[in-house]
């Protein structure tokens, strides 16, 4: 019996002993999704297929190669021309159907379009912009239309934004009635209408927010053409020039590729957003002991607080526009802790009324100023914010304005090789609060300074004073710049503004002139740079958004012709010829 009970644990042993090994390794096994499906929904089929004439089904089949959804059919599907209901949208298994749901008009082409409304259920992948097209007649519409939407002050393409064609020709149309035919543009903002009919249309683009065909938001950006389009027909042919106003479709031939000649740029969109002069006070928002940020919608030019309450203390105050003038930063200069009622005007006019503590000062600063007057907490900080260039004077920024000071206790301290030398140096503000404090003098080149300011040089209104300031810089030299002429050359006398950007289209310097005009832009930096002239059709030197009810276009915008790439100690001259359409 023992040496059976002893077989049998044996036994045991050899079965339970291999499981736990495998449960302990199957235990350090991860098991994962793989990649990401990033592929979007596939139609495999149709009933009645795609470009069926003499159509008179009541439903039409998609069949895909997976399971979908339906993405807010009522927005992102639209028929063209647009039918008296919408239709119904149904999913069935791996396949949507599509009941008409209308009595269709006779001999006409149709044309459902699926903007973004069906997804794959896994990842949410759209299916690309897609079209199901049928006719009632014995034929499908063969016109295109083509053109390009770019934004009206960049000239970058604009893609995903919607493009329309209007039958009707009223300017109103935009504002009430659905598309007669509708596409979006392109990456590259190209947009193609294929399939539509013989006639004259109203052509637009829009941005719409709201998703329903109609331009009814102050910050929808839209864009129209000045002339009724008319569509063409465009022919296949075979091609081998590789042009990027060319659209290829694949070929086994390696000599020949079937190309439609299509001219993007004869319908192209300028997309802009009308300007809103609408002043309205937005909030007001704390920004530190004593300072008050106003935020207007719309820069303003006059900013005043009318002080209505606790008349016995007059609260003074200085003010700060930001380069917008839509935020305007309050730095109250008289000291009271009691809650105070304001008239809030802005340009004369009293946009609302509002309380606050004009004297409140962050927890943190409360708790500091109830210590040691001599702590760091309650000195005068600033900021640096320019030094060591050869053309602008070093700068700093202080957190408040200045109330008193003795610019003479300031020192410039130049290094050289037998012993430093002690200068005196010019310091002046360079606004009008005394906030932005700038320092003058013939800097040399590649030489190292250090400019000194003694403790209590400077006290702010609130009773803070400056801990020493000591900028230390080295200048750059001249051989750190470049410089580019351009000389500009216009055919017509009239307003322009012209503009140096940076790569990224920020205005680095701007000028104005009437006729033709040299201008040498010096001290740049190593880098890209872009010219661009505005036609200023109103002389008010800025550039001017369109205007879609009074069917203004945007003030015309041309850019030179390529972008100036310059390196350091290098000179670059171009002409610009400057000729607007």
């Amino acid at each position: 019996m023992k040496d059976l009970s002893r077989a049998m644990r044996f036994y045991l042993y050899l079965i339970i002993i291999p499981m736990l090994l495998f449960a302990s390794c199957a235990q350090q096994a991860t098991l994962t999704g793989g990649e990401k499906d990033v592929t979007p929904p596939v139609i495999l089929n149709q009933e009645p297929p795609n470009n069926t004439t003499k159509f008179n089904a009541s439903q039409i089949h998609l069949y895909f190669d997976e399971y979908v959804q339906l993405a807010n059919p009522s927005e992102s599907f639209l028929v063209s021309p647009p039918l008296k209901n919408q239709p119904e949208y149904t999913l069935k298994g791996k396949s949507l159907i599509i009941n008409i749901n209308n009595q269709l008009e006779e001999n006409t082409t149709y044309i459902i379009t699926c903007n973004q409304g069906i997804k794959d259920l896994t990842e949410g992948n759209f299916l690309p912009l897609t079209t199901v097209i049928f006719s009632t007649g014995d034929y499908i519409d063969s016109l295109s239309l083509a053109g390009k939407v770019k934004d009206a002050l960049t000239l970058l393409p604009e893609e995903k934004v919607g493009v329309l064609l209007y039958k009707q020709h009223e300017d109103s149309a935009l504002l009430r009635d659905l598309p007669y035919y509708y596409t979006t543009a392109d990456k590259e903002g190209k947009f193609l209408f294929s399939n539509i009919a013989q006639g004259e249309y109203q052509l637009y683009a829009l941005v719409d927010k709201n998703k329903n065909y109609l331009f009814d938001q102050s910050d929808e950006k839209v864009a129209f053409s000045t002339k009724l389009v008319k569509p063409i027909y465009i022919p296949v042919h075979n091609d081998t020039t590789d042009s990027s106003d060319t659209v290829d479709t694949t070929s086994d031939q390696q000599d020949s590729v079937i190309v439609p000649r299509i001219d993007y740029s004869e319908n192209t969109l300028l997309l802009f957003q009308e300007q809103d002069t609408t002043i309205r006070f937005l909030k007001r928002e704390f920004k530190g002991n004593y300072r008050h940020d106003f935020i207007f919608k719309n820069g303003i030019n006059d900013f005043k607080l009318n002080q209505i309450s606790n008349l016995d203390t007059v609260i003074n105050y200085l003010t700060e526009y930001n380069k917008t003038k839509d935020t305007i930063s309050v730095f109250m200069t008289t000291i009271s802790h009691d809650l105070v009622d304001f008239e809030l005007l802005a340009n004369d006019k009293i946009l609302d009324t509002i309380s606050f503590n004009p004297s409140q000062v962050s927890a943190f600063s409360s708790k500091r100023l109830s210590q040691k007057t001599d702590t760091v907490a309650n000195y005068l900080k600033y900021t640096e914010v320019t030094k060591g260039e050869l053309n602008r004077d070093p700068n700093i920024l202080f957190a408040f304005p200045v109330d008193r000071f003795d610019l003479t206790k300031c020192i410039l301290i130049e290094e050289r090789k037998n012993g430093n030398d002690t200068l005196s140096i010019e310091c002046y503000f360079a606004d009008s609060i005394r906030r932005s404090l700038a320092f003058k003098y013939p800097f040399k080149e590649k030489t190292k300074y250090t400019i000194l300011c003694p403790d209590s040089t400077f006290w702010s209104y609130y009773g803070s004073c400056n801990d020493t300031i000591e900028i230390s810089f080295t200048t750059k030299s001249s051989k750190d710049y470049g410089s580019i002429r351009i000389n500009y050359q216009f055919y017509e006398q009239t307003n322009y503004i012209l503009q140096l950007l940076s790569e990224k289209l920020n205005v680095i310097q701007e000028d104005f002139t009437t006729y033709n005009k040299n201008i040498t832009y010096n001290y740049l930096r190593p880098g890209k740079y872009r010219v661009r002239v505005i036609l200023d059709a109103n002389d008010n030197k800025r550039w001017d958004s369109g205007n879609y009810n009074l069917r203004q276009q945007p003030e015309e915008v041309i850019y030179f012709e390529k972008t100036i790439e310059l390196t350091a100690n290098w000179k670059i001259e171009e002409t610009f010829d400057v000729v607007f359409e």
